[in-house]
């Protein structure tokens, strides 16, 4: 009777939103990270609907906060291996102020009733959650199938871990999964472009951002434009690397052009978020071609200008800055961009995440209603067999 009184209370707790909900990061040091900033939104967005949302984080001698506090005062060097920075400074204080706490240090302790979300990546969470029976519903959040092939050691899937759900953020990133482990649980919660990304009320001017973590290929772009067009050199280049989130908003709504290199990205979020600040986009086609770039016949659709060469880019550029100049930017590529933005908006994250918790908390309800009624099954049986 004692179990079938827990299950009660989870059901309760469940129903009532009186569990917590975890999330594992780690410390980004600082440098903005697209995948990160996707699960601290959203982290912060059921923060702000009164979840009980705590990030977790691994780090070995972390200094308390006394003694973080006496180094500072008293001028000693600090260790900043010992420190969690976090992503205050690049993403926002909003999203560092959500609870943190540091498994390393502190006793965690989880209910049936919680949710814990564990990035793709972190096949060894996985496992050390499953050997130790961690009686919480875990949760994957899969951005990039090629980070669950590159952790997970060979002859071991999911299920040999006890994972049986995925959140994916595309449907690309869904079906990826299903063909290797056809018997997950996969939800679909596309990522947001935040309101911070927006049509600026100034008039643009013509400055060409470059978006690339490789700044070979930024140089080979930018000289080769010079030389070849030489009569453009009263345009400046602006390299958006590691720029803090309202940084790179502000250069994004500032500038009218962005060149975008990111053959690895299986999204491509800041392709996406220089389009809703009205850039036009001038892109290397990744390797996986993100969703919103593709047209209804699977053909690449007209919100940017693609090439699948980075050697044409500075003469695709150079035919970008005369039509801007001379205010003949094409319609069709303009109505494919407002395409785009209407996908991605803060309202359909708020509906869709809404969905997602909905459907998560009653396969939750519903898993436990079935542990219960079997257990009053036995107990029936057993008693008539007496």
């Amino acid at each position: 009777m004692k179990a079938i009184e827990r299950i009660e209370e989870s059901i309760a707790n469940l129903k009532e939103n009186d569990f917590n909900i975890y999330f594992f990061v780690i410390d980004s040091q600082n440098v903005p990270n697209s995948s990160l900033a996707y699960i601290y939104e959203l982290a912060k967005t059921l923060h702000d609907k009164k979840y009980n949302v705590t990030m977790l984080y691994q780090l070995q001698g972390e200094y308390t906060e006394a003694e973080l506090y006496k180094k500072k005062k008293k001028g000693k060097q600090i260790d900043p291996s010992k420190v969690f920075t976090g992503v205050g400074e690049w993403l926002g204080k909003e999203y560092a102020d959500i609870p943190h706490m540091n498994i390393s240090h502190t006793q965690w302790k989880v209910s049936p009733a919680d949710i814990l979300f564990i990035p793709e990546a972190f096949s060894s969470l996985m496992f050390q959650t499953y050997q130790h029976k961690a009686p919480c519903r875990r949760i994957v959040l899969l951005q990039n199938f090629s980070y669950v092939t590159d952790f997970i050691p060979y002859g071991v899937e999911w299920k040999n871990y006890g994972i049986y759900d995925v959140v994916a953020s595309t449907k690309q990133q869904e079906s990826l999964i299903k063909s290797v482990f056809p018997y997950v649980r996969c939800k679909t919660l596309p990522p947001v472009v935040p309101s911070i990304f927006r049509k600026p009320i100034e008039p643009k001017r013509l400055l060409v951002n470059i978006i690339t973590s490789d700044q070979r290929i930024a140089n080979r772009i930018t000289k080769t434009f010079y030389w070849k067009y030489p009569m453009y050199k009263f345009i400046s280049f602006v390299d958006l690397r590691n720029r803090p989130r309202e940084e790179f908003a502000e250069k994004l709504r500032e500038g009218a052009i962005t060149i975008w290199v990111d053959n690895d990205t299986p999204f491509g979020h800041s392709a996406v978020e220089a389009i809703a600040c009205d850039n036009i986009l001038i892109g290397k086609v990744p390797e996986m071609v993100p969703e919103w770039m593709i047209d209804e016949d699977g053909g690449l659709n007209d919100c940017g200008i693609w090439t699948y060469d980075i050697n044409v880019i500075p003469d695709l550029l150079a035919n970008v800055v005369g039509a801007w100049m001379q205010d003949m930017v094409p319609e069709q590529l303009t109505n494919a961009m407002n395409e785009v933005n209407a996908k991605y908006t803060v309202d359909k994250w708020e509906e869709n995440v809404d969905g997602v918790m909905s459907t998560i908390i009653n396969e939750q309800i519903k898993s436990f209603e079935q542990i219960k009624n079997s257990i009053k099954q036995k107990i029936t049986n057993e008693t008539k067999e007496d």
